[in-house]
């Protein structure tokens, strides 16, 4: 065998061997995938604190103590402060809630006179009374209540802020009467005196305007009660003509009592000079109604003279009345 039948047959055997483990290659099966295991959850890690946040205070919303009237048909409404929205004690001027107060008072009657009033000694003639020119003390209390502030709309200008107040006031009035007496309807000359020490006790239930946030508060009101009058060392002292005839007597010292309706009208000004204290003065137009006094029935008599009763009577008596005081709000 030569060299290159040799080299021939080992080549030939190469082929075959190669060619033999391709078959085997492509014969392999392919084996199914495998799932991979699932993978086990992290460990459960607690998570950082977070640091505590601070509560953030609520910027107050805007308010106001004023409720405008939303329509324009109502634009002229009154405007009104509500006790709600005033809680605090001091508003912007001054104490606008309502409240109680306590007030004492002092002054004097400067003037007093009656309408269609006579005096009628029994069995005599009556007279007219003329007015009284004698001063008068007066000193009283008030106990009261002062609502809250309103602002009203008034007819003219805007809102103005008004007070009410209700008020139980008792006073007295103490004065020495002397009443000059003249002829019935001719006037003339003055023929005797009617006098007496009169003690009235009044209590008037008043009712009040006031208007605020002015360097001093004025305002004005009326009141309705009843007075206790009591007439004490009445005597009526008559000597000059009485209807063309010369008369000349008088009346026994006695005492009278009343009872009457009382009305009043009052005008005042007051000012807060400290906390819930407060300076105020009034003038008082008084009124007693229907005011009549009985002196004993005995008649009167000039000739032999015999002292004896009298009785007198009057539409109203009226007295102009100023005083001053000291009032404490709680």
């Amino acid at each position: 065998m030569s060299l290159r039948q040799f080299s021939l047959g080992v080549f030939l055997l190469l082929g075959a061997v190669s060619i033999q483990a391709q078959e085997s290659q492509g014969r392999l099966s392919v084996a199914p995938i495998a799932t991979a295991p699932a993978a086990s959850p992290a460990p459960a890690t607690t998570p950082a604190p977070t640091p505590a946040q601070q509560p953030v205070a609520k910027a107050p919303e805007p308010t106001s103590n004023v409720v405008d009237a939303p329509l324009p048909e109502i634009a002229n409404q009154p405007k009104v402060i509500t006790p709600t929205q005033t809680s605090s004690p001091d508003g912007p001027k001054g104490p606008r809630d309502g409240r109680w107060y306590a007030s004492a008072f002092g002054g004097a009657m400067v003037e007093q006179f009656q309408v269609n009033a006579t005096s009628t000694a029994i069995g005599q003639q009556p007279l007219d009374q003329g007015p009284s020119s004698n001063l008068g003390s007066y000193a009283g209390f008030k106990v009261g209540y002062d609502f809250a502030v309103r602002d009203v709309q008034l007819a003219f200008g805007g809102p103005t802020p008004m007070r009410t107040s209700m008020e139980l006031e008792g006073s007295y009035l103490g004065t020495y009467e002397k009443i000059p007496l003249f002829n019935v309807s001719t006037g003339g000359p003055t023929v005797g005196y009617e006098t007496y020490n009169l003690n009235a006790y009044n209590v008037i239930l008043n009712g009040l305007v006031k208007f605020e946030d002015l360097p001093v508060t004025p305002y004005f009101g009326g009141g309705v009660g009843v007075v206790f009058m009591t007439a004490l060392n009445h005597k009526m002292a008559v000597n000059g003509l009485v209807n063309g005839t010369e008369t000349n007597y008088s009346t026994t010292t006695s005492t009278g009592n009343n009872t009457s309706l009382a009305l009043q009208a009052i005008v005042g000004l007051e000012k807060e000079i400290y906390d819930n204290l407060t300076l105020f003065v009034e003038y008082k137009f008084l009124a007693w109604l229907d005011v009549k006094f009985a002196y004993g029935s005995e008649p009167t008599l000039s000739s032999p003279p015999t002292p004896g009763g009298s009785n007198s009577q009057n539409d109203f008596t009226a007295q102009q009345l100023l005083s001053a005081g000291v009032k404490y709000s709680f």
